[in-house]
């Protein structure tokens, strides 16, 4: 692609006619031939590796004023606004040939993206999504994520993947990050759905106060040709403000005023540890998901489809068999007990998950979890408040330590936990094979805290891990003995 016609999705003008071959904002992924953008990051200032990224080949660079003399490209006021559409440009405008669905909210938008996947591959729609556990075309996964919403050019790129291969829509996680960041800008969403909105992300690097993050949550729906949200919290209208002037919108909730009502969520008798969301006008919704935070998240799936029109068979046998990776997700093990991962990691989440397990009347629940290291030990309180509330032991044990002390860590949890009956076991696949042979039928086991990481961080290193995987290594050593 020509420089020039790169450069006009911004309205620099450009008289050299350098052609492109690729397109990146890290001077060490320049290959010749590249336009490298220079931008200011979180640790780093992009135009200080100007002069690497041009010895590395590149063919022009875009950066805020003054461009380098005798250097191929333009300057603008800002390099990182520019980035979204120069992505789109490159990647020849993916999204025009995709219905994309925007999913945000503080908590729910993995499950809810995963439900709203599913009910479109149900209704015969060949779906793309993006989010925090990665890139998939339908069940098959493409790459893993950085960010729960890509950066514009991996973005693009990804929209590019989907769109060639006959996708037609696309569910997107899009964060509050990314919409303060621009890595959406000039999209158009074919909706926007919105969770739920609570204090979190701020300080640091993130949003200097609530009202900054509500209004970058907000701003998302100025880009949705219909908004659907949750009328039970207060946070809506803000949102709702922000749709275009004769873009439909509508509510869900539990609420009496809610568009899409829900009348209550119960256990679902037939199957384990899913729920029955029950639906003003329809037959009950099962969902092999428990707790009603988990219902909540479907009831926002069904409005959301009946805003597109989806058909409610494809909704129905969508959400039948959603399964989310490491979250409440249950991992078949060949044992008269329930063996459940998920990524819980303070006590709100401890809250919502064991007491959605406690709800299926177990014989027991047995818990193994840690706390994270360099972290408020305010989490280690409350999820050792919550251990002691639901459960019936505890193993306490590593969960990214960092550069802490696994076994400082689990004492400060252990002090917690009141009467609770526990143990220390710092190995973390030896505590998952210790509360797996201890568990009897009926019994739930949760493993708590990792969810769908792939890793456990210690004094800087990350070294592979996987909870589901320390599960079946218990059944295939109980098999062998």
């Amino acid at each position: 692609m020509k420089l020039s016609q790169m450069l006009s999705a911004v309205g620099a003008g450009c008289p050299q006619e350098a052609e492109i071959t690729a397109l990146t904002c890290d001077s060490r992924e320049v290959v010749p031939g590249a336009l490298f953008v220079a931008m200011e990051g979180a640790n780093t200032d992009g135009h200080s590796h100007i002069p690497d990224a041009l010895e590395r080949g590149a063919a022009a660079v875009l950066c805020r004023p003054p461009l380098p003399e005798g250097v191929p490209g333009a300057a603008v006021d800002d390099p990182r606004a520019a980035l979204a559409p120069l992505a789109a440009e490159f990647y020849g405008h993916p999204e025009t040939a995709l219905a994309l669905i925007a999913v945000t909210g503080t908590k729910g938008k993995t499950t809810t993206a995963h439900m709203l996947r599913d009910i479109l591959t149900a209704a015969g729609c060949k779906t793309g999504m993006i989010g925090t556990l990665g890139a998939y075309i339908g069940l098959k996964k493409l790459s893993d994520a950085r960010n729960t919403t890509p950066e514009p050019i991996a973005l693009h790129r990804t929209l590019r993947q989907m769109a060639d291969v006959g996708c037609t829509h696309v569910v997107m996680e899009v964060s509050s990050q990314a919409m303060k960041l621009k890595r959406v800008r000039g999209l158009t969403f074919a909706a926007g759905l919105f969770l739920n909105l609570s204090p979190d992300h701020i300080g640091g690097a993130e949003h200097a106060d609530f009202a900054e993050y509500r209004a970058c949550k907000a701003a998302l729906f100025r880009q949705c040709r219909a908004a659907v949200g949750n009328a039970d919290d207060p946070n809506w209208p803000v949102m709702a403000a922000q749709a275009p002037a004769g873009a439909p919108v509508s509510t869900f909730g539990f609420g009496e005023h809610a568009d899409v009502r829900a009348l209550g969520a119960v256990p679902d008798p037939d199957r384990p540890l899913a729920s029955l969301l029950s639906v003003e006008g329809v037959n009950s919704y099962s969902v092999p998901l428990p707790g009603v935070f988990n219902a909540a998240d479907a009831l926002a799936a069904v409005a959301l489809s009946r805003a597109l029109g989806i058909p409610d068979g494809a909704v129905r046998a969508g959400l039948s068999h959603v399964c989310v990776p490491g979250r409440a997700q249950t991992v078949p093990v060949p044992a008269p007990f329930t063996v459940v991962i998920d990524y819980a990691h303070n006590g709100a989440s401890f809250d919502a998950i064991l007491s959605a397990l406690a709800e299926h009347h177990p014989n027991r629940i047995l818990t193994v979890f840690g706390a994270g290291g360099d972290r408020p030990k305010l989490r280690r309180t409350e999820m050792a408040r919550s251990a002691a509330r639901w459960a019936d032991y505890a193993v306490l044990t590593a969960d990214n330590p960092r550069s802490e002390s696994v076994e400082d860590i689990c004492a400060d949890i252990a002090a917690e936990l009141g009467g609770l009956p526990h143990e220390t076991i710092p190995d973390r696949r030896a505590a998952i094979f210790r509360a797996l042979s201890m568990a009897r039928e009926g019994d739930v086991v949760a493993l708590l805290g990792k969810g769908h990481e792939e890793y456990i961080e210690e004094n800087g290193v990350r070294r592979p891990w996987s909870e589901q995987g320390a599960v079946e290594d218990h059944f295939r050593v109980q098999r062998c003995i």
